[in-house]
């Protein structure tokens, strides 16, 4: 990286920093850092500020996996009430069904995937002027298990 090895002028002494801010965020944070486990910041150094993390902490990884799996069981509970001549209210999700059950179910579990990475990664962000990534992601977790007892209401009714 040849913008790297630029050296800004400094003082008399030969300063050593680089031009490029080694502490933005990429995709290598993610991958190297947040799934090989080797980042190293783990805290903010100032709270008030937004900011990105190398590491995340177990809990809330666990909970981005639990929302997952909970949208799993939500495309499985819905193919079978649909089965059973209920019909899907999301018309966006109602048109994936017309292409086939496995590009819905797909489809749905990337999309929820990319939203989870996209929390997780600002989890300590504040996001619509009134919470954070964090809290959203706990809230989901909440809305998904009041969904899948919902379903499990209706087919439980259907039968």
């Amino acid at each position: 990286m040849k913008q790297q090895a630029q050296v800004i002028a400094g003082n008399q002494a030969g300063d050593r920093r680089v031009a490029v801010d080694r502490r933005r965020h990429s995709w290598r944070t993610v991958t190297y850092c947040g799934l090989h486990g080797r980042g190293r910041r783990r805290n903010a150094r100032r709270e008030q500020h937004s900011y990105y993390l190398d590491w995340y902490k177990p809990g809330l990884v666990f909970t981005g996996l639990g929302i997952l799996l909970l949208s799993c069981l939500d495309a499985l509970l819905t193919l079978t009430l649909l089965s059973h001549g209920a019909y899907e209210a999301n018309y966006f999700m109602a048109r994936l069904l017309e292409s086939g059950d496995v590009v819905f179910i797909v489809t749905k579990v990337a999309i929820t995937a990319v939203g989870i990475l996209f929390l997780l990664m600002h989890s300590h962000f504040r996001l619509l002027s009134m919470t954070n990534g964090k809290r959203l992601l706990q809230v989901l977790l909440s809305v998904y298990g009041l969904l899948i007892a919902y379903e499990l209401i209706l087919l439980g009714a259907i039968r």
